[in-house]
C-alpha cells in the first residue's frame, strides 16, 4: 500500500488512472494505492506500473504531489520475513518503505497487530483521566449522569475511533483498553474500585 497526498480530491476520483491490479482509496487529501499479491516481487511490479501511469497523468493535469510525505508498506499476516523490496519512485524521488504508517488517523503496521495504534491511544486516554477525576477531587456535586456524559465526550471518542478497523487486534491489547476504560468510568461516576468489573459498570462496556 502507498499513501499519497493528493490535494484535488474531486478531480482525482473522476479522472485518475485505473488498473485491474490496483485499487485506489480517496479521503480528503489522502490517497491510498493498494495492490494485492502473494508474491512480493509481483506486488511491487503492480505498484511500479501504476506509479508510471500516475506520473504521466499528474504531469498532464499539472497536479503536484509531495512525494516526501508518501510512504509504502507491505501488510501481511504471514509470519515469514520479507526481504526489503526494491525502492519505488515517483518523479524521480524515492518513496520510502516503512514498518508503520498513518492513514485516516489509524497507525498500520506490517503485521496488522495494531499495537502501534493502541499504545498511543492508551497514553492519550491516561492523560485525560485527570479531567474526569478533577470534579470528584474538588468534592463537587457532579451527578453520575453528568460524569458519564463527560466520559462519553472526552474518553469514548479516543478509544472508539476506527475500532472496526483495529478490533481484530490481540485480546491482550484490547484488554488493556478495557482496563483503562473501567478506571475512567470509576473516576467519572465516583464508583469505588471494587465495582470495576461489577454489573453496574457493564452498561458502558467496551464495544465496537
Amino acid at each position: 500500500m502507498i499513501d499519497l497526498s493528493c490535494p484535488l480530491l474531486p478531480v482525482c476520483q473522476r479522472h485518475a488512472p485505473h488498473s485491474h491490479h490496483v485499487e485506489i482509496a480517496f479521503h480528503a487529501d489522502d490517497t491510498a494505492i493498494i495492490a494485492t499479491s502473494r508474491n512480493p516481487t509481483l506486488l511491487v511490479s503492480y505498484l511500479e506500473s501504476y506509479l508510471n501511469d500516475l506520473q504521466r497523468w499528474l504531469s498532464d493535469w499539472r497536479i503536484a504531489i509531495n512525494v516526501t510525505k508518501s510512504t509504502a508498506i507491505i501488510l501481511t499476516l504471514a509470519r515469514r520475513h520479507f526481504i526489503q523490496p526494491r525502492p519505488l519512485t515517483l518523479f524521480g524521488e524515492p518513496i520510502e518503505w516503512v514498518d508503520t504508517t498513518h492513514y485516516m488517523g489509524v497507525t498500520l503496521d506490517t503485521r496488522l497487530t495494531f499495537s502501534p495504534h493502541i499504545d498511543p491511544v492508551r497514553r492519550r486516554t491516561a492523560q485525560k483521566m485527570g479531567m474526569l477525576g478533577l470534579p470528584r477531587n474538588m468534592k463537587s456535586d457532579l451527578s453520575v449522569r453528568n460524569g458519564a456524559l463527560l466520559y462519553k465526550q472526552l474518553i469514548r471518542p479516543l478509544m472508539d475511533y476506527a475500532c472496526p478497523a483495529w478490533r481484530s487486534a490481540a485480546h491482550s491489547l484490547v484488554r488493556r483498553l478495557q482496563v483503562l476504560q473501567s478506571k475512567c468510568l470509576c473516576l467519572a461516576t465516583g464508583a469505588p474500585w471494587y465495582v470495576i468489573t461489577g454489573r453496574s459498570m457493564r452498561i458502558w462496556a467496551f464495544r465496537c
